[in-house]
């Protein structure tokens, strides 16, 4: 034990007295976190408002006068143009595709006759409108003028049948205030629980990568390792002291940063996020099972940084190894933001997945103790076979004189 802690102290301090290392470890990447949801929040509300204070360009073909009229008089900002042949409708449609225009109403050739005149058994007149669904402006105009439609087909049907209720039947959702039943605080931890395996991930992994290849593969490129491992310490204890070291570094700045991203979330970027609904409140008992897991994914993750470190020569032989086995976990991570429903209870054996889901249901509070259990006892059981291994690697002379 007493070479673990002579280890670990010295890692630590020399980390914590390096004022560069402390910046770029536990303040540079909150910084970067917020400048760039700061500026992901400002470009996205002004999209927002360029979309809203654009004036949509509409053309119609055969379009009633009276239809015509009520899209004017609703105030919606707009500049309509009447086509009255096929040739300017096709070119109406490159116009649609090349993003000139936004949307073509076209109506059945007669459609206002048709309507006063229609007989059972005829022909129904139609409307078609045409649309670009990759440009913003042409799905918000589509959104307004099919609105409209509908408003004018019940216009219409007043004018036919006087009691519009003869036809309805029955309403569906007249009582908005009961429409939705649901715990908002477990649904914002849901939400929050699909962002945050992904960003865990990067913050353990962004916390642990630098320092953890300076610690191993750094002293052998120094020269530093070999006179470390002729003390009279333990090479078990150097790799305990390290993996430990480590461990905690990155287990703070995880913490660190998803502080700094639950604080920012209910502060700078709330309206951004969700509106005023947005309010991320975690139970004492979702904090400690929450920190227990962090600190296991901590062991982890380092764990691998370190046995790779190992392996490598240098710092830079190091981190291009490290690379792939961040990227896999990193897609893990994201995989779990995009999968819906349960999991199945054989997801949960599986290393690193099983991290991502336990993670959603602590946030949405759906996890059971069995499945918070697994994960837990895998993901020690995993960092302890491979201490093991980088203890058998420090112990082979052939590895350690690379």
């Amino acid at each position: 034990m007493k070479g673990i802690r002579e280890i670990f102290g010295k890692e630590m301090a020399r980390i914590f007295r390096d004022k560069k290392m402390v910046f770029s470890v536990f303040v540079l990447p909150v910084v970067i976190m917020l400048v760039i949801f700061s500026v992901v929040g400002m470009m996205a509300e002004r999209k927002q408002k360029d979309i809203e204070a654009h004036k949509s360009r509409i053309y119609t073909l055969h379009a009633p006068t009276d239809f015509q009229q009520q899209m004017e008089a609703s105030g919606f900002l707009a500049e309509y143009t009447q086509i009255e042949s096929e040739k300017e409708f096709e070119a109406a449609k490159k116009k649609i595709k090349e993003g000139e225009i936004d949307l073509i109403v076209r109506f059945s050739d007669g459609f206002e006759e048709q309507t006063k005149a229609y007989k059972e058994g005829e022909p129904l007149p139609w409307v078609n409108t045409y649309e670009n669904p990759s440009e913003e402006y042409s799905a918000k105009t589509s959104s307004f003028v099919k609105t409209m439609l509908e408003s004018y087909r019940q216009t219409l049907l007043v004018e036919r049948v006087e009691d519009l209720r003869q036809l309805t039947v029955f309403e569906v959702n007249t009582d908005n205030s009961q429409m939705y039943i649901q715990d908002k605080a477990k649904a914002t931890g849901k939400m929050a629980g699909t962002m945050l395996p992904y960003f865990v991930t990067v913050f353990l992994f962004a916390g642990a990568m630098g320092i953890g290849t300076d610690m191993i593969a750094g002293e052998k490129e120094r020269g530093t390792m070999y006179s470390l491992l002729v003390t009279p310490i333990q090479r078990s204890s150097i790799v305990l002291g390290k993996v430990f070291s480590l461990m905690t570094i990155s287990g703070i700045s995880a913490i660190v940063y998803v502080t700094a991203l639950a604080v920012a979330a209910n502060t700078i970027f709330k309206d951004k996020l969700s509106g005023a609904n947005f309010h991320l409140d975690i139970q004492a008992g979702q904090i400690a099972m929450l920190g227990v897991l962090l600190l296991f994914m901590s062991f982890l993750y380092s764990t691998i940084i370190a046995l790779i470190s190992v392996f490598a020569k240098t710092v830079k032989e190091a981190g291009t190894y490290i690379m792939p086995a961040y990227m896999l976990v990193l897609i893990i991570g994201l995989i779990s933001m995009f999968s819906t429903g349960k999991p199945q209870e054989s997801l949960w054996f599986v290393p690193f997945y099983n991290n991502a889901m336990a993670i959603q249901g602590i946030m949405s509070q759906e996890i059971t103790l069995f499945q918070y259990g697994i994960t837990v006892a895998e993901t020690l059981a995993l960092g302890v076979i491979l201490t093991g291994v980088i203890v058998k690697a420090f112990e082979s002379e052939k590895v350690m004189s690379k």
